[in-house]
């Protein structure tokens, strides 16, 4: 049967790639032998970057030492972490893990030897990004290719296609004067999945905008179901397992293409549609590509998709740069206006190089414009609202809960007090949009103040997990920004649905006594103590007036303060205990 178009779970976290590349890199020009393979994998739990199922099973001195994150594993350690999962086909997992980053075009098999592509090189050294990255990719990447077996009778350049097919879509809405809206997840997942053929999208766009007709026709919510349920087994029959495939694949699928920021996601979560601020590069790519598979011998299609230059983005000439620029520096303009702030005065650059770095420091100009308007826009109380709504169904917000929780956290931040910069470091899209979370190497957030510094980790996780994870990471983030902003007190404010018991253990150790030999002020808080803290803002700003940062201060001092507390669990509630202080002071 068919496969519809998908993304691996390798390629579904960005960062995964990248470690998983890195740990690659260190066996490059290594025959890839069945060894090889097992190698791989086992380099892979000692690098940390893949965590076996069963970890209890390990004898004690071991389970200590896979636990310990402080302790650097050794080879032959993680080898026996392996060896003890008694994997059947143990080359396998090795094989498995090296499949997506070869897909992707960051490493190929040369007379069955490990090498690291151009594009992989470029990554690896940090001149291009992991959007970078997966634009070049998704460009090239094709059903048929020399790669993948299975996809003999297709003909599509998928990535290329599904742009096509919400254009087409949004033309025939505007003809017809029905709001442009894109396609919803639903209606991504079964047509742009399952196109087969460059050829077809015009017939595929009538088809979804029928299909569409006809859900919003059944008022009765069962029935409707019903419709959808039987009408994705017709139109999907020759294809494997499209029930359960359209909803996995589609929100795989959608974060990859979020990290190119040529789609951006609206109407709550629910349709993706064209980034409008990228029209011009998007026009431009659809009119030199067709959507067309193109012919190559495995060796040429292994060269072609691992070359990061393999294709010649068509926009990248004077004229069309120019255009970006303008229309850029126009958006800046008002943004400009909108804060009252001086107007920029620019000049257009004349040459390719130097106007594709005036396009990057605009982009980011704009999200820094972006982000402080952000504050001035929730000043209102209907915001904070939507802020404190947003958080209390944090996972039902149409986008990955991590994600959310990083930008509702952001939000809360700015919300909060007098701030000078909250700065996040997720990646974001031209609509100023998270479209992955922070990589792990930095704070989630940044936050400046007149009188101290702080950075804010949130995390989805709740279980023991949350310690492994997020414990000794959130204390060595808090050290590096310690040590390069030393002219002020530094604080770091952690975030997440529930505090588990071994995560307050261990940041309890690091402020009560050191880590690396130093005290830290950390202050672990629920969503819920965050909304909290939010409401104590909205009863503020209804009297008329405010929380300054020296009050948040105070805060957080008092919630580090542990002279009089003896332990770990009375330090939560101390925690608690001055949030309901806070609440009492203001009301």
């Amino acid at each position: 049967m068919k496969q519809l178009w998908s993304c691996s779970t390798t390629m579904r976290n960005p960062e995964r790639a990248y470690h998983f590349l890195c740990t690659i890199a260190e066996m490059e020009n290594r025959e890839w032998t069945k060894s090889a393979q097992k190698e791989l994998q086992i380099r892979l739990i000692k690098n940390r970057h893949y965590y076996p199922t069963k970890i209890d099973i390990l004898p004690t001195k071991l389970k200590k030492a896979f636990y310990d994150l402080s302790h650097k594993l050794t080879l032959q350690e993680a080898a026996d972490i392996f060896n003890a999962q008694n994997y059947q086909d143990a080359p396998m997992r090795g094989r498995t893990s090296f499949d997506p980053i070869e897909k992707m075009g960051l490493v190929a098999l040369n007379d069955n030897k490990i090498t690291i592509t151009d594009t992989g090189k470029r990554f690896l050294d940090g001149n291009i990004e992991i959007g970078d990255v997966m634009l070049a990719y998704l460009l090239k990447f094709q059903y048929p290719n020399p790669l993948m077996q299975g996809f003999s009778d297709f003909n599509v350049k998928p990535f290329v296609c599904a742009l096509r097919l919400i254009k087409c879509v949004n033309e025939f809405c505007e003809k017809n004067h029905q709001k442009a809206k894109g396609i919803s997840k639903l209606e991504f997942g079964i047509y742009a999945l399952s196109i087969t053929d460059y050829k077809n999208i015009e017939k595929i766009a009538i088809e979804l905008l029928s299909f569409r007709r006809k859900c919003e026709e059944i008022q009765v919510f069962s029935e409707r179901e019903k419709f959808i349920k039987k009408y994705i087994d017709d139109y999907l029959k020759d294809f494997n397992n499209p029930q359960q495939n359209i909803n996995e694949y589609t929100d795989n699928i959608i974060r990859c293409l979020r990290l190119t920021k040529y789609i951006y996601i609206r109407s709550g979560g629910y349709y993706v549609d064209l980034e409008p601020r990228r029209m011009t590069e998007i026009n431009s790519i659809l009119n030199d590509l067709s959507g067309k598979a193109l012919p190559f011998s495995k060796e040429e299609y292994q060269t072609y998709i691992g070359n990061y230059n393999g294709y010649t983005l068509p926009f990248e000439s004077i004229n069309e740069l120019k255009k970006i620029v303008q229309k850029i520096a126009d958006e800046i303009i008002v943004l400009e206006k909108k804060l009252e702030k001086k107007i920029s005065d620019f000049i257009i650059a004349n040459n390719v190089e130097t106007l594709k770095i005036q396009i990057e420091k605009l982009r980011k100009e704009r999200l820094s414009l972006q982000n402080e308007l952000l504050k001035y826009e929730y000043e209102e109380d209907f915001k904070i609202t939507e802020a404190t709504d947003s958080l209390k169904k944090i996972k039902t917000l149409g986008i990955k809960p991590s994600i959310a929780l990083e930008k509702w956290s952001n939000i809360a931040l700015n919300i909060i007090d007098d701030a000078t910069l909250i700065k996040p470091n997720s990646p974001l899209g031209d609509d100023n949009e998270p479209t992955f979370t922070a990589p792990s190497k930095v704070p989630d957030i940044e936050c400046y103040y007149n009188s101290f510094q702080a950075i804010c980790e949130v995390t989805m996780l709740t279980g023991r997990n949350q310690w492994f994870n997020e414990g000794q990471p959130v204390m060595r983030h808090l050290r590096d920004f310690e040590n390069n902003h030393a002219t002020l007190p530094n604080y770091c404010l952690f975030i997440a649905p529930q505090i588990h018991q071994d995560t307050i253990n261990t940041f309890w150790t690091a402020v009560k006594y050191e880590y690396e030999g130093k005290k830290q002020k950390i202050i672990p808080i629920t969503i819920s103590e965050l909304i909290d803290l939010l409401e104590i803002i909205r009863n503020v700003k209804q009297k008329g007036m405010r929380i300054t940062h020296t009050e948040m201060m105070t805060f957080y001092n008092c919630c580090v303060e542990l002279d009089t507390i003896p332990n770990a669990i009375v330090w939560r509630k101390h925690i608690v205990s001055e949030i309901q202080n806070l609440k009492q002071k203001y009301a």
